[in-house]
């Protein structure tokens, strides 16, 4: 193709047509531009296409990581409530102040220093998040579900810490001070413990200003605890939802 070009400009010139040639070369570089111009768009097109299919790859990967997370969260849910529930049956018990329900006081008390971090799995997601690609979703509705679910995931590592401190240095110093930890431990951690040592007096627990505000707090860590899951099975849901419709449209 250059050598037929570089032909006619040659015969051009020759015939001395020196207008003809200066519209012809005008014609040649035209349709060399063109030339460029197309193979960009091809070259732009084909890095979108690669774009794209890394794109859903993770999408994939993430739905795959935050459908064990969904169960997970549910699970947590449900242990969660039933530490709420035993924590306050702890206060009505301490309230109530009848030595005949300390046999029950102690099937509960284990339930306030218990403690659990949300603990969320995110080794997909913050991949995601350190190639850039949250800046590449072209959908709204994904793109603020996915900011949504870094939202919570920042929070529950906050309330995490909080838990944590609040384990650390309020509830474990205590119960390591004034009751005998494994009298009262929940079944799924008594069993793996060695019975006997000094004897709580469960009686003088009743009027204890420390544990009425340790478990008074601990209920509302607790309650916070479970509306922060409740959010994230919220949140991982919607999630879940968006990445699947984009996944059906690139399909």
């Amino acid at each position: 193709m250059i050598k037929f070009f570089r032909h006619v400009r040659l015969h051009l010139m020759e015939k001395n047509k020196t207008s003809k040639y200066f519209k012809y070369a005008i014609g040649e570089i035209v349709l060399v531009v063109i030339g460029i111009l197309i193979a960009l768009q091809v070259s732009n097109w084909n890095n979108d296409r690669l774009e794209t299919n890394h794109l859903h790859s993770y999408y994939e990967k993430l739905v795959k990581e935050l459908e064990q997370e969904i169960l997970i969260t549910n699970f947590e849910i449900k242990e969660t409530n039933n530490l709420g529930i035993m924590q306050k049956r702890v206060l009505e018990i301490l309230n109530v102040k009848n030595k005949n329900d300390i046999p029950e006081l102690i099937s509960v008390l284990g339930s306030v220093p218990t403690s659990w971090s949300l603990g969320v799995s995110t080794e997909i997601f913050d991949e995601f998040i350190s190639q850039g690609l949250l800046a590449k979703v072209e959908d709204g509705s994904l793109k603020k579900s996915l900011i949504k679910w870094q939202e919570l995931i920042n929070n529950s590592k906050d309330h995490d810490i909080y838990t944590n401190n609040q384990y650390n240095t309020l509830i474990e110093p205590y119960f390591s001070k004034h009751l005998n930890y494994s009298k009262i431990a929940l079944p799924r951690y008594k069993k793996t413990l060695v019975q006997g040592g000094p004897e709580t007096d469960f009686e003088s627990l009743f009027n204890s200003m420390e544990l009425w505000n340790i478990t008074t707090l601990k209920l509302e860590t607790t309650n916070s605890t479970l509306s922060n899951l409740k959010n994230m099975g919220k949140g991982l849901k919607e999630l879940i939802s968006a990445l699947k419709k984009n996944i059906k449209t690139n399909d």
